[in-house]
């Protein structure tokens, strides 16, 4: 089963514009049910996403950012 890539093209346009992308967030997105899927995909591709474990009423979820790098580094 193929995945619509441009569920991936939008998340990572929002973490290249430096948003932060929840599950909420990226089903708002691209009505993507599967935001762990489509980082993990992009993180084969080569992008490194950063994971942060937040809690709220009860519940875990993963906040996912884009690692900048220094070019000059």
């Amino acid at each position: 089963m193929r995945i619509d890539v441009s569920q991936n093209e939008t998340i990572l346009e929002a973490l290249r514009r430096g948003e932060v992308v929840t599950p909420a967030r990226a089903f708002e997105l691209c009505g993507s049910y599967a935001c762990h899927s489509r980082i993990a995909e992009l993180r084969e591709r080569g992008h490194d996403i950063r994971c942060t474990v937040r809690r709220k009423n009860g519940r875990k979820f993963g906040e996912y950012s884009l690692v900048k790098t220094d070019p000059f580094a």
